[in-house]
């Protein structure tokens, strides 16, 4: 089979591997960046919890 190819069929195969590999990289880096995105705004979102109870003032006890 591929003993009978010519350069043209290399060339596409060439272009279709190069094309699936840009493919799979571009969609690994915005997965990552996105699953970045979603750590920052867990911890900032926790930070921020925890500032509103270190800043809500303590109903007093009463004596």
């Amino acid at each position: 089979m591929f003993e009978e190819w010519t350069y043209v069929e290399w060339l596409i195969l060439a272009v279709d591997v190069a094309a699936i590999y840009i493919v799979f990289e571009f969609l690994r880096r915005k997965i990552k960046r996105k699953l970045e995105e979603v750590e920052l705004r867990q911890q900032y979102a926790l930070h921020r919890r925890k500032a509103s109870r270190e800043q809500s003032p303590s109903l007093p006890e009463e004596e």
